[in-house]
């Protein structure tokens, strides 16, 4: 396979992700020879190849430029974020569906072979390892046995188990999605957020019954708060969700663009366990949401292997980008 561009640090992509624009403009002004590959372009833009032989297993992505980028000699790969394509509207979708599993399955097995290839690939971060830190149960588990304060949880389709729950926290709980909270409906989509529970909600034992829900004591707030962590830097922000009725619960759930935010100092020992919960989970990068309580305890929610920070670099001008192009930048050397 003959190749124009051998690149040592690959992006794994999408187009509509901002927050990966914020570092390649990092990247440019260090001059980090890299390859953004947008997946959302593979099948119908860009053309890929992985050839398999006695001696070698190569990997060659045409785009849409019609330049050949070798995959063949990377050192370090971010994956952000992997966005399936649309299919041509005159395809079936019994068609459609069967092409997409086909090319999510080829990026899978192109991205996770290099690291059997090649050991020496830095990842921010394996793609397995996000996938299994994605996983709530897990993440909570990890956490409590780094000594990490978690709120009381149960997981559960089983509504005697949840309302039983209910009564021993008084009716002070929450439920949230076990992974994603989206509905897509087709002529529209609408997102799942941490909501309160009422002892109504637990009378039809076959709505609970159909899918496991995770149920949280609802706690007390004085702030929400956003840990980013990039290999062993934190930057920590606090969310005065307390301020607006739309966000006491869920301060994803907004209706301000006003939702005051503060540049956070955690404590050092509270950073160090943010940097080995990441370690931990395998991952380079984490995005932790705590909840800082009015007697200033912090209780850990969820981990998001591949969270948003643009907004925070916007709002507070913490230098997540700039850190995370440095790594990058260090990793591909």
């Amino acid at each position: 396979m003959t190749s124009d561009f051998n690149p040592k640090l690959l992006l794994v992509t999408t187009k509509a992700d901002i927050a990966t624009d914020y570092v390649v403009l990092k990247l440019n002004k260090l001059d980090v020879p890299f390859y953004r590959l947008n997946t959302e372009d593979f099948p119908l833009v860009a053309l890929s190849t992985v050839q398999i032989n006695s001696k070698n297993t190569d990997w060659l992505w045409t785009s849409s430029l019609h330049k050949n980028i070798s995959l063949d000699n990377l050192k370090c790969i971010w994956y952000r974020r992997h966005r399936l394509p649309m299919m041509p509207t005159e395809m079936s979708d019994a068609h459609a569906d069967y092409c997409l599993r086909e090319t999510e399955w080829f990026l899978k097995g192109a991205i996770n072979s290099r690291s059997y290839i090649n050991k020496q690939i830095v990842w921010m971060s394996h793609p397995l390892n996000i996938q299994r830190a994605e996983s709530k149960i897990y993440q909570l588990s990890i956490a409590k046995e780094l000594g990490l304060q978690i709120p009381d949880t149960v997981i559960s389709n089983d509504a005697k188990v949840v309302r039983d729950f209910f009564h021993q926290k008084s009716g002070r709980i929450i439920a949230k999605p076990l992974r994603l909270g989206y509905f897509d409906y087709g002529d529209r989509q609408t997102s799942v957020y941490t909501s309160p529970v009422s002892l109504d909600d637990l009378t039809n034992e076959v709505a609970i019954k159909v899918a496991p829900v995770i149920y949280q004591e609802l706690l007390p707030k004085k702030y929400d708060i956003r840990v980013t962590v990039v290999g062993n830097q934190v930057f920590a922000a606090a969310i005065d969700s307390q301020s607006h009725a739309s966000s006491l619960i869920d301060w994803r759930k907004t209706d301000t663009e006003a939702l005051e935010h503060f540049v956070h100092v955690l404590p050092h020992w509270l950073e160090q366990a943010c940097v080995n919960l990441v370690n931990e989970l395998g991952l380079s990068y984490g995005a932790i949401d705590f909840v800082l309580t009015p007697d200033n305890n912090y209780i850990f929610l969820e981990i998001n292997p591949n969270g948003q920070w643009a907004w925070l670099e916007d709002k507070l001008q913490l230098p997540i980008s700039e850190a995370i192009s440095n790594w990058l930048y260090k990793s591909s050397q």
